[in-house]
């Protein structure tokens, strides 16, 4: 799986002040601000197989204590088509905390 959500930049150095010993160097870089994935799940619905993975920021947010990173979660969908695999591009959703224990009396 490549990098989601990246950035390529071209960067290009030399000074022609230098006179004949300039030179020019221009190469790619990729920026992937984001953690290896962690697979967190995996379903079986219908003929096809879902992988869920959550994904944690390489950088944290300040605005609370302590510094956290953001987080999000995707997943790539596996089914047969024609007789062959096929792979989704991600399908990203959204990360629905825990609903704290509750308690029911009939009175």
């Amino acid at each position: 799986m490549g990098n989601i959500n990246s950035t390529t930049a071209t960067l290009t150095s030399g000074h022609s002040a230098l006179g004949a010993n300039t030179f020019n160097t221009t190469g790619t870089s990729t920026f992937n601000p984001w953690n290896h994935p962690e697979r967190i799940e995996v379903r079986e619905v219908g003929e096809s197989i879902e992988m869920i993975y959550k994904q944690t920021s390489s950088f944290s947010r300040t605005g609370g204590l302590p510094p956290y990173p953001d987080e999000r979660l995707y997943k790539i969908v596996y089914s047969c088509v024609d007789g062959k695999w096929n792979k989704s591009e991600p399908i990203f959703g959204k990360i629905i905390p825990a609903q704290g224990e509750y308690y029911e009396f009939e009175d």
